[in-house]
């Protein structure tokens, strides 16, 4: 595995790795001390976050590997 390559997509590692323990956080912690409405809501807000976190890490993968080949050698 390159380095250079993980080190250019490490911003998007950081922000969906954050962003997906964040969704947890609100979905597993923060939601059950809420009751009726306002606690389905903040689980699905938690839900979507943590969705969102992995599909930045996704982006950032995709990415990754599209640079990758262009930078293959022939």
């Amino acid at each position: 595995m390159k380095f250079a390559s993980l080190r250019a997509t490490r911003r998007y590692w950081i922000t969906g790795v954050a962003a997906a323990l964040i969704g947890i956080l609100l979905a597993r912690a923060v939601a059950p001390q809420f009751s009726g409405r306002s606690k389905t809501l903040v689980n699905v807000a938690g839900q979507l976050m943590a969705m969102g976190g992995l599909i930045v890490i996704a982006f950032g993968i995709s990415r990754r590997g599209s640079t990758s080949e262009e930078d293959a050698p022939q």
